[in-house]
């Protein structure tokens, strides 16, 4: 890629607010299953407090259920197993359509383009840090 980025991990949904609320982050991808609440439910506190970072949820059980509620909440959606290159390429295209127009927008028209993962047949989104 080329491009330094930066990255935080976290254990849990209290940790990883913890560090929001420290820290500026561009993406944030959280697994569904996790120790605490889902990462559904934490991406959701992130949206409430913190609108402008791109949001991504990933998960190795997804249904239409799950996508639905992911997609009325405007995160991103991806399901495991999935090509890392896969993953940093919807990433920087979902922070690049959040400098020019609508993440969500921008977000279906990527997903468009580059197609489900591999072994999967859900669409996709995604989570990380950057500074």
């Amino acid at each position: 890629m080329g491009e330094a980025i930066s990255v935080a991990v976290c254990f849990s949904g209290s940790e990883a607010l913890s560090l929001v609320a420290t820290q500026a982050f561009d993406v944030v991808v959280s697994d569904f299953n996790m120790p605490g609440p889902s990462g559904l439910e934490f991406l959701n506190k992130i949206r409430q407090d913190y609108r402008e970072i791109i949001l991504v949820l990933m998960t190795a059980y997804g249904t239409h259920a799950l996508e639905e509620r992911v997609r009325q909440l405007g995160v991103g959606y991806i399901t495991k197993p999935f090509e890392p290159s896969f993953l940093a390429e919807l990433i920087k295209g979902l922070i690049q359509g959040e400098e020019t127009k609508g993440k969500i927008e921008n977000a279906s028209r990527i997903m468009d383009k580059l197609g489900k993962p591999a072994g999967s047949s859900q669409g996709m989104r995604l989570e990380g840090e950057s500074t």
